[in-house]
């Protein structure tokens, strides 16, 4: 599964780092109020992108995962798995986008705060769900899920906050 991160992944983070550059160059020149217009352009051509995966990797699930050479069983038992990636990729769309918006304003200690709230709850997630509860794996991947809403969800709130509007760098 994480093959489908590694295929959709270059083109998320190569939104991402755009939208890093772009924030920068934006607040360099005095436009933070053309911030979030810029973001939500940038999210627009991401999410596109990731729906055009989400429809084609759960339309075709078993030939994709006929590449990896493996039996009915495997393609059948993965399919679960391949559901939960592929719209776990539509929140990476986004939620990446949001992140290097972020490290665009130049906080990196609200950055790290982020990604360190995140792996937090995201290693809780998984040892509560694969070693104490021992569910399936299509539940331990939904941690990506966690993941990508924790990303999105705190740096939505940080860039909406406009703090990061007093920021001196």
């Amino acid at each position: 599964m994480r093959n489908i991160f590694g295929f959709f992944g270059p083109f998320v983070w190569a939104f991402a780092a755009t939208t890093n550059t772009m924030v920068s160059n934006i607040i360099g020149q005095g436009m933070q109020d053309r911030v979030i217009d810029l973001i939500n352009k940038i999210v627009r051509l991401s999410t596109g992108s990731a729906v055009v995966v989400l429809l084609l990797l759960n339309a075709f699930p078993s030939a994709f995962l006929s590449i990896y050479g493996q039996d009915a069983d495997f393609i059948r038992s993965a399919i679960p798995v391949v559901r939960v990636v592929s719209s776990a990729l539509v929140l990476m769309s986004f939620s990446a986008i949001w992140l290097n918006a972020v490290t665009g304003t130049g906080n990196s200690k609200i950055n790290l705060l982020i990604e360190a709230i995140t792996i937090t709850a995201y290693c809780i997630y998984v040892y509560l769900v694969l070693e104490v509860f021992n569910l399936s794996i299509v539940i331990g991947w939904m941690s990506e899920w966690l993941y990508w809403s924790f990303i999105f969800t705190l740096s939505y709130i940080y860039i909406k906050s406009g703090k990061w509007k007093m920021k001196k760098i």
